[in-house]
């Protein structure tokens, strides 16, 4: 995970559980000249990530 993720929000401030689902693809090169993003991973990622979250309601703490 980045430095800019505001997990600790979620866990320590607001005392919830959070879920981190990466979008990228293997060969992204973050940050560098040729930094690239498959717009079908980002999509699925979204989806994957709405999915997660409608099944953290069965979740018992």
């Amino acid at each position: 995970m980045g430095g800019s993720l505001p997990d600790a929000v979620w866990t320590k401030v607001l005392g919830t559980p959070s879920v981190v689902v990466p979008y990228a693809n293997v060969d992204e090169a973050n940050h560098s000249p040729n930094e690239n993003l498959v717009v079908e991973h980002f999509y699925s990622g979204i989806e994957t990530t709405c999915r997660v979250i409608a099944e953290m309601k069965n979740i018992k703490l």
